[in-house]
């Protein structure tokens, strides 16, 4: 499968931004070289949604990367115990970002 996806939380996606790159980690963890940017399956978007972010009332972001844009971009992707790691910071361009889907929550 050539996307997985990050959870961000939009006001940290939109500081990114001003960089063209992302730096988080994931909730509240800023990546730092040596560690990873935590990603998903499409299909384990919503699981992740609850189980990380469930008392976040923040509006969130499913940013929908291409394994091969990343790559082509020096950042490497890796499969632990099948889930998706990105062992970088995400370059926010189209190669890369294919999509930025806002996630609806309950009020």
């Amino acid at each position: 499968m050539d996307i997985i996806c990050h959870v961000a939380i939009a006001d940290d996606w939109e500081a990114g931004a001003r960089f063209g790159e992302y730096e988080v980690a994931t909730r509240g963890v800023a990546w730092e070289p040596g560690d990873y940017i935590r990603a998903t399956d499409p299909e384990h978007v919503a699981r992740v949604v609850a189980d990380v972010y469930g008392d976040v009332r923040l509006p969130l972001l499913r940013i929908d990367c291409s394994v091969t844009g990343l790559t082509a971009y020096g950042v490497e992707v890796a499969r632990v115990d099948g889930t998706p790691r990105i062992f970088g910071a995400i370059p926010m361009v189209p190669e890369v970002v294919t999509a930025v889907v806002p996630i609806p929550r309950d009020q």
